[in-house]
């Protein structure tokens, strides 16, 4: 995840266009000398507050609020976000700031068309005052029930970047963190945490998937190689000897592939063993957004998505040293290959009865986030359908243009560059019926786009459902009251955080100002349908990037990302039976 310099190096500004991650690392901008020293014309009472606002709907997600480099949403990028405090940012000119917003370069945009010249300017004050900003500024208020029998306290702080939570055995809960170091602790004596693991334990470097089984601990991610341009997705299971000592497997790894200087990268992640505890289901994201090619500037030429990519995988749980290469009648042969075509099912969950359920991250196009019961064998459409609209790529004839298509922002991490005519994208796989994501009717996180108007419609208020959640809401820590251990209402129901923020996302905030929220799932099965249908009720708000969950005894307990230096923390939810 770390990038080399050699000879000499600056560091350029960074931004971010809607949830999209932009970065510049580059040691040659040729900014006029008449631009570079200029100095900020506009003089307004309100800048800084304008700037910030302007920060935290385009940048936040990737830089953090703090501005150090430190967003979850930027962990995807080949290099990663700038921290807008060193002093290789800091030391720039105003000009020179505001020339690199306005023009771009590689995969930084051009905020020209997007922001007035004023804005820019707004976010050059607010960069260059970036280190005014006090603690006070940037601390997290405590999140707010939004129902009478929902209750919610800080159980502890968490180290940077943590992005899984999962119960462990002697009752402990364990977390881990992107850069590959796990933790522990007792459940009641959370401040007496211990690492467990550290990356040169298991080898994966960019770590995203987690859970144990049988008392051994599953990991899952990449590894770079071919100098970072390349990458190969990973699984460890690792046991503990007597003495203390930790004994890692490789269970598998895979043959290299193309890995992307884009953040829709989403590599190897959620985890979840079957039913009869023989196999270990494993997701692998997408490399693209919607099925363009992305050839990590050109070092995979013509590259799309490929057969390690954008499915689901079943292993076997005592598997060693398994390799997977990119052939997908291989993969399929060999029953390694469970099911197709979901762009980003970062979390799995199974029912009561053993069904796997994936919610799933759509791309930049405002298509909804879809829920599935993922099924053996069955396809889900990606690339051509998410949220059961057909990505417009596909047609040769389309004319991507933002002021002509609604559902293409121009705030999109993936436009231009990535929206394009594109004649030889590949075909729908002739005789597949794709598989339907769950219709939700409401009454929240139900948003969607008129597929004919372009309006921004709201299902319930309608008397209509979608499939299934408001567009860009990045559902994660999917979790099933399986053993009937909540109260009242949340008996037997499933829950689900949005990461996402319509207040801090351009893409987001033409459908909703919320997010960074929870919902209740009410999930019912329709055996004529052989889906189910569902209901969503948001029930608390105000968290801060939360990305996993885990229900222990009756209580919910959810971990947020946190930034490189200040952490998350993990938030206690119980429930009332009485309201």
């Amino acid at each position: 995840m770390s990038f080399n310099f050699t000879c000499f190096f600056v560091i350029t500004i960074s931004c971010k266009k809607g949830d999209g991650n932009i970065v510049i690392v580059d040691n040659d901008w040729q900014v006029p000398d008449s631009i570079k020293n200029l100095q900020n014309p506009v003089m307004d009472d309100e800048m800084f507050e304008k700037g910030k606002a302007l920060f935290q709907i385009y940048c936040s997600t990737c830089h953090g609020v703090g501005g150090r480099g430190d967003g979850a949403a930027g962990q995807a990028m080949g290099s990663q976000p700038a921290d807008l405090l060193s002093e290789g940012v800091q030391k720039q000119t105003d000009g020179e700031l505001f020339y690199k917003i306005t023009k771009g370069k590689v995969v930084m945009p051009s905020f020209q068309d997007l922001l007035t010249d004023d804005q820019r300017w707004y976010l050059v004050n607010f960069i260059k005052n970036l280190s005014k900003i006090l603690e006070d500024d940037i601390d997290q208020k405590a999140p707010e029930s939004l129902v009478p029998d929902l209750y919610i306290e800080h159980f502890t702080k968490v180290v940077p970047r943590a992005v899984r939570i999962w119960e462990g055995p002697e009752n402990y809960l364990w977390y881990a963190t992107i850069e590959g170091e796990v933790y522990r602790f007792p459940i009641d004596n959370p401040h007496q945490l211990e690492k467990m693991l550290e990356v040169s334990d298991h080898g994966i470097s960019r770590l995203q998937g987690a859970t144990m089984h049988g008392g051994k601990l599953f990991l899952c991610g990449n590894v770079r190689v071919n100098n970072d341009k390349g990458t190969k997705g990973r699984m460890v299971r690792v046991s503990w000897e007597n003495s203390g000592k930790a004994k890692p497997e490789v269970v598998f790894t895979t043959e290299e592939y193309g890995t992307t200087n884009t953040p829709f990268d989403h590599g190897w992640s959620a985890l979840q063993v079957s039913d009869d505890g023989q196999s270990i289901y494993v997701v692998s994201g997408s490399r693209t957004d919607h099925g363009e090619v992305q050839d990590n500037l050109g070092a995979y030429p013509n590259s799309r998505d490929v057969a390690l990519t954008s499915k689901v995988f079943r292993i076997p749980i005592d598997a060693v040293d398994l390799l997977l290469p990119d052939n997908l009648e291989f993969l399929k042969e060999k029953g390694y290959l469970y099911a197709e075509g979901l762009r980003n099912a970062y979390d799995l969950a199974l029912d009561k009865e053993g069904r796997l359920l994936a919610v799933v991250n759509s791309g930049d196009y405002d298509q909804n986030e879809d829920m599935f019961w993922v099924k053996e064998g069955h396809h889900y459409g990606y690339p051509w359908v998410m949220g059961d609209l057909e990505s417009p790529q596909q047609f040769p004839n389309w004319t991507p243009d933002p002021d002509k298509d609604a559902f293409l922002n121009a705030a999109a991490a993936a436009w231009p560059d990535d929206f394009y005519n594109d004649p030889t994208f590949p075909k729908k796989p002739q005789g597949v019926a794709f598989g339907k994501s769950i219709m939700n009717y409401g009454p929240d996180s139900d948003k969607f786009r008129d597929k004919i108007t372009g309006k921004v419609q709201d299902a319930s208020e309608l008397g209509i459902g979608i499939r299934t959640f408001t567009p860009h809401s990045s559902p994660l820590g999917l979790v099933l009251d399986n053993e009937q251990s909540l109260p009242g209402r949340f008996k037997g129901k499933a829950l689900v955080a949005r990461y996402t923020n319509g207040q801090k996302s351009a893409l987001m905030q033409p459908f909703t100002e919320n997010g960074e929220d929870l919902l209740l799932l009410d999930l019912k099965y329709l055996p004529k349908e052989e889906n189910f249908r569902l209901n969503t009720y948001r029930v608390a708000k105000g968290f801060t990037q939360p990305v996993d969950a885990v229900l222990v005894d009756g209580f919910l307990y959810l971990i947020e990302f946190g930034g490189k230096q200040r952490g998350g923390n993990i938030w206690k939810i119980s429930f009332n039976a009485d309201q």
